[in-house]
């Protein structure tokens, strides 16, 4: 006879949740250890996971003699918590008998927050697709790390840094909102694309509209489709402003666009997707113009473009070091 066992859905945290559980739960079959074997080996993303939620069931025992009904309860919501979409909603949890805890120890919450959350991060040169749980999708452009926050009353992405292009399906009663540095940036049905540099973030919308507020705006700028705004870190927001969407978002078909840009910006927007220094030899040549289509996974090839429609020249000086500088 086959084993069969509930398919583990969700986030990755859900999904790691529901592999501790089955296995701390008793009756777990050998169909199901091999399958767990299985999840495990396919990336090291669910490997994480795995050893961060089998920490905190662990943890739960280095409290046990100060609260150990509470703790009993606290391990069977999360096996009942495997079976719901909608984890870790704070009724259940009273209902559980485990707020008592939250207030005893300071120990929950913490895991609370954590286990509603998940991190993604891309490295140079990569890009990531991540569909949601409520048909939402989010595309991660290079070097980028962003943690997502389902909860029963709302959707919250914090994005560290880097670029990501939001596909948002609209949800009043739970809404959604990217945080990046000063600000926060709500969904009202849309599409939209959020770049968080050091020391600036620009949004601009493709479909649909968004709010974008700051610390030191005493309201929200709310933008439709071509528009864009960017705000420092300090939260000064600029003026609305007409974008050019296909150049945004061409990052998606592995292109960089530019039309009548400084050198220094081009190769600024290069070395993201690439583990190199780029150099230039001399102020006077960071400001010649560039206008053209260039791919993001060949330096090489970008390089040599510019080089031939500029007074420029490129040296190599070392495996991953490039030299800009004139050309006589």
């Amino acid at each position: 006879m086959t084993d069969t066992h509930d398919t583990p859905t969700g986030s990755l945290h859900e999904r790691a949740i529901f592999w501790v559980t089955r296995l701390h739960s008793g009756d777990c079959t050998d169909q199901e250890r091999q399958d767990f074997e299985a999840w495990l080996a396919q990336s090291e993303t669910h490997r994480t996971a795995h050893k961060e939620v089998e920490a905190f069931w662990n943890g739960l025992s280095q409290i046990e003699p100060l609260a150990a009904p509470q703790l009993a309860a606290a391990r069977t919501y999360l096996r009942e918590a495997r079976q719901s979409r909608r984890a870790f909603s704070g009724k259940r949890l009273a209902g559980a008998g485990v707020l008592s805890l939250v207030f005893i120890t300071g120990f929950l919450p913490l895991w609370w927050s954590w286990l509603t959350t998940d991190t993604y991060r891309t490295a140079k040169g990569d890009s990531m697709s991540i569909q949601l749980s409520d048909g939402s999708r989010i595309d991660l452009n290079t070097d980028t790390e962003l943690s997502v926050q389902y909860t029963s009353t709302r959707r919250s992405v914090k994005l560290e840094h880097g670029e990501a292009l939001f596909s948002v399906v609209h949800n009043e009663e739970k809404p959604f909102e990217v945080i990046a540095a000063d600000g926060r940036i709500q969904d009202i049905g849309t599409r939209f694309n959020v770049y968080r540099q050091a020391d600036r973030v620009s949004v601009t919308v493709l479909e649909g509209e968004v709010s974008v507020a700051t610390g030191q705006s005493s309201t929200a700028q709310y933008l439709v489709p071509g528009q864009q705004i960017s705000y420092d870190s300090t939260g000064h927001t600029s003026a609305i402003s007409r974008a050019d969407t296909d150049a945004i978002t061409a990052w998606q078909k592995g292109r960089l666009v530019f039309k009548s840009q400084p050198l220094s910006i081009v190769l600024e927007q290069l070395s993201r997707y690439h583990d190199a220094s780029l150099q230039v030899d001399g102020s006077r040549l960071q400001t010649l113009k560039v206008s053209g289509v260039f791919p993001t996974d060949n330096l090489n090839l970008a390089l040599n473009t510019i080089a031939g429609a500029l007074p420029i020249k490129v040296n190599q000086t070392a495996t991953n070091i490039f030299v800009i500088a004139p050309a006589n």
